[in-house]
């Protein structure tokens, strides 16, 4: 089996060179005025959490549901 001796398309040879580095730039530090937006976060989180914790629980009442009725299709 010979290989294909025609050269590769331009745009493919461009996806096979090394990608150029980006300088990486460094974090500014946190503002007084961004560090005072924590306690928003916080609220956020446990809003979150409530949500979150409704969700599966209600989740879980579901699965009961099919459960029961498929033990009681099962038993009849």
């Amino acid at each position: 089996m010979q290989p294909d001796p025609r050269p590769l398309p331009d745009s493919l040879t461009r996806l096979l060179t090394v990608p150029e580095q980006r300088p990486v730039r460094a974090r500014p530090e946190p503002s007084r005025r961004e560090r005072a937006s924590e306690p928003r976060s916080a609220h956020a989180a446990l809003e979150a959490a409530i949500l979150r914790g409704f969700v599966f629980g209600l989740s879980g009442l579901v699965w009961l549901v099919v459960l029961a009725l498929s033990v009681r299709h099962i038993a009849h």
